[in-house]
């Protein structure tokens, strides 16, 4: 997630939302199928663009957008993280600098139900995550997603193995 100089804020807005249905739905009781966490890959300024969070608005019963003036940055030393709830409503900030890009790595976990945000399953050739173990399989969709008690099968499924073994 670099943020280059002079760069405009992102809109505020929740990751949940990449499943809008489902969140509009469910709100406010939306149970977390996403969490997402922002890792500073250098020091994070305000200046340079922080991640900016609105403290509270995954509690609003209202499903709203929220001005940038009601949020707050999340400045980041370098190894720090920052994790929140898909229902919190955040968005990257402007860089104010001429000339140093904001660098901080994004990683969000998804509800196996869901189709993730990227397509992992996509980038990997059948076979080629054969000596990884079956939950890293599973996790880049190249196994069969299994919500026990009940058996099913994941969105991403790749591997027709999985269900064989199962």
């Amino acid at each position: 997630m670099y943020i280059g100089p002079g760069e405009k804020a992102q809109v505020l807005h929740n990751d949940a939302d990449n499943w809008w249905a489902f969140m509009k739905a469910t709100w406010p009781n939306t149970p977390e199928v996403t969490v997402s966490t922002m890792i500073g890959l250098d020091t994070v300024t305000e200046e340079l663009g922080a991640t900016r969070v609105v403290p509270g608005s995954h509690r609003n019963p209202e499903l709203q957008l929220y001005a940038e003036a009601e949020s707050v940055a999340a400045e980041l030393e370098a190894g720090d993280a920052l994790v929140y709830s898909g229902n919190v409503q955040h968005g990257g900030g402007a860089n104010r600098t001429k000339n140093r890009w904001r660098r901080a790595m994004h990683v969000s976990v998804v509800a196996g139900w869901l189709a993730p945000e990227e397509a992992a399953a996509l980038d990997f050739q059948l076979g080629e995550l054969d000596d990884q173990s079956e939950r890293v399989q599973r996790m880049l969709g190249h196994r069969s997603y299994d919500p026990r008690p009940h058996r099913g099968g994941g969105l991403w499924l790749r591997h027709v193995k999985a269900i064989e073994d199962n």
